[in-house]
């Protein structure tokens, strides 16, 4: 298995990159709740019901602890965290909820081990050792030119 990509060119003219190529990967399908439920109940003791239940149990629990202002410790799953976006303001008397506050967002932090063996450098379980696939190169007008299999494999130094 490996995490796949594409090549796109920037086409945003007020960026400073505008014109310039940058990875965009390519998502696979998406897992729902019933495939994690059955996958799980097919590795453990418990059923997929049960598995189903917990999970549903537990998006509650942390919906709530999130709206608290708590930090959703997951273990070996990571962290959740809500965020404000805000406009900036001059002066803190002049900051309004209603006026500059622009959305809340949920924030992930994947678990992480500082190894110091790599020179302090945090290890990512679920993105150290992973492989990357360019699929794709698209061309200067953003048209699909060829196809290509290129892969890397990507370790944390």
């Amino acid at each position: 298995m490996s995490l796949r990509f594409t090549l796109r060119q920037n086409k945003i003219k007020s960026n400073k990159s505008y014109g310039k190529w940058y990875a965009h990967t390519l998502r696979g399908s998406e897992m729902s709740l019933d495939d994690i439920a059955r996958q799980v109940g097919y590795s453990c003791s418990v059923s997929r019901a049960d598995v189903h239940a917990v999970i549903i149990a537990m998006e509650k629990v942390v919906e709530r602890s999130l709206k608290m202002g708590n930090v959703v410790n997951l273990g070996a799953l990571g962290k959740f965290y809500l965020s404000i976006r805000s406009v900036c303001v001059d002066n803190p008397e002049e900051f309004s909820v209603q006026n500059h506050v622009t959305g809340i967002a949920c924030k992930y932090m994947p678990v992480g081990h500082r190894q110091q063996s790599r020179q302090g450098r945090i290890s990512r379980p679920f993105t150290d050792d992973c492989v990357l696939e360019q699929v794709s190169i698209y061309d200067e007008t953003g048209h699909l030119a060829k196809r290509i299999r290129r892969g890397g494999h990507v370790r944390t130094k």
